[in-house]
């Protein structure tokens, strides 16, 4: 299954030409499950885990902010990149990708949510297989 994963965020990668790294990495640990990365000087293992604790951050600060909403992106914008991270709430995972500037952002969103529900099915397994007794 984890193979499976693997293919899919390949073929999620390939989709974009402005991807330079994409992943689906763990909520609780920031553990990268699948990932794939298009420039060596990229460290998506290790950006993870920070990125799994914004992630949680997030979803406490909008439990604040505004108790009744859900968070669709994260989105993180710097003069070169697009860093784009997907969570759907109850999901053990989220789904990172890294594009260019030049990426049209709205297609790039548009391909993480097309392939979401392909990642969605990893979740039971995910939960069975590694999840908390």
């Amino acid at each position: 299954m984890i193979q499976k994963l693997q293919s899919l965020i390949e073929r999620l990668s390939k989709e974009l030409p402005g991807i330079l790294a994409a992943a689906v990495v763990t909520v609780d640990d920031g553990m990268s499950i699948a990932a794939v990365r298009r420039r060596e000087d990229i460290e998506t293992d290790a950006a993870s885990a920070y990125l799994a604790s914004i992630v949680r951050s997030n979803a406490k600060a909008i439990r604040l902010l505004a108790d009744d909403e859900e968070v669709d992106d994260i989105l993180v914008t710097t003069s070169h990149y697009h860093f784009i991270i997907r969570h759907t709430p109850g999901q053990p995972f989220f789904i990172f990708v890294m594009t260019t500037k030049d990426e049209w952002l709205a297609k790039s969103r548009m391909l993480i949510r097309k392939y979401e529900v392909q990642f969605a099915q990893f979740a039971e397994y995910y939960r069975r297989n590694y999840g908390e007794e």
